[in-house]
């Protein structure tokens, strides 16, 4: 005859059983109060440098992936033919500010002829029309002059921000085309997380509450950040094809939501780089 189970075993199955039943529950409730993703990337911001005048590189100072300051000499582009330039427009205002001293005079002239009538006054309207037209071709060549200037300042291009090179391939005698976008200046000062979470995740996410991130490049490092915002469509709304819904054959896929996580404790000895894979979770059960 099979020995029936004794009273003690039956009782350790249960608190057993009972054990296992409250670590799924807690993990369940852990889980759903810390939402989590992998499908997260580091981000920062990105500036897209080119020049404003067009012509042949003349010096280069600095190289691809060197960390540059704010104002920093980049490049120069040949400033011979800006230069000229300068001096033409210079040499036009001079010319153009005699003839405006001169329609000045005259027109001082004919007005006291014409007040003493000696002219008439149709000869005092032809004067201040001519001498409002030297005044507007005065104005007109300072204004030249004044672009010449500004091209030849712009022969020296200069960092916009604090950052990396990227994507840097100039070699002197490269002819630079103004406003094409030549490389990149990646941005070391701040950097955040795009992290998209399920649909089912964002419920409980708002801005402000505390997050732990985990980069793929260093993952027994632990930065943390804190939610600056959740976006209001999901990332199939930016797709080049959007999903197509209304045919017979639709099947529902769960929706990511990208959230902005600002990233609080910058590491120099953990370097971030924009693009890198991270993990994140968020604490909701903190309200900002």
């Amino acid at each position: 005859m099979k020995k029936r189970p004794s009273n003690t075993k039956l009782i350790l199955w249960l608190i057993l059983s009972m054990v296992v039943l409250i670590i799924c529950y807690w993990t369940y409730v852990y889980l759903s109060l810390h939402p989590s993703t992998d499908n997260a990337y580091i981000q920062t911001d990105t500036i897209n440098v080119a020049a404003q005048v067009t012509g042949p590189l003349a010096s280069i100072h600095v190289k691809d992936n060197e960390l540059v300051k704010e104002n920093q000499l980049l490049f120069t582009i040949d400033p011979s033919p800006f230069q000229i330039a300068v001096n033409k427009a210079k040499a036009a205002l001079a010319v153009q500010k005699a003839s405006l001293s001169y329609a000045e005079k005259n027109s001082k002239r004919i007005v006291h002829l014409v007040s003493i009538g000696q002219e008439t006054p149709s000869s005092g309207d032809q004067t201040e029309s001519q001498l409002e037209k030297e005044k507007a071709l005065a104005a007109e060549a300072q204004a030249q002059l004044a672009q010449a200037e500004l091209d030849l300042k712009h022969t020296q291009v200069f960092s916009p921000r604090a950052g990396i090179v990227t994507q840097f391939t100039l070699r002197p005698g490269n002819n630079i085309v103004a406003n094409n976008t030549l490389f990149m200046v990646v941005e070391q000062d701040h950097f955040w997380v795009n992290a998209n979470f399920k649909e089912t995740q964002v419920e409980r996410i708002k801005p402000g509450q505390p997050a732990e991130i985990v980069v793929e490049m260093f993952p027994d490092h632990k930065f943390h950040g804190i939610v600056d915002a959740v976006s209001s469509a999901s990332g199939s709304i930016f797709s080049l094809m959007p999903p197509e819904n209304a045919s017979g054959n639709w099947v529902k896929v769960i929706q990511r939501f990208p959230v902005k996580i600002n990233i609080t404790d910058k590491d120099p000895t953990f370097p971030l780089r924009a693009g890198a894979s991270a993990s994140v979770s968020i604490d909701t059960t903190q309200r900002p």
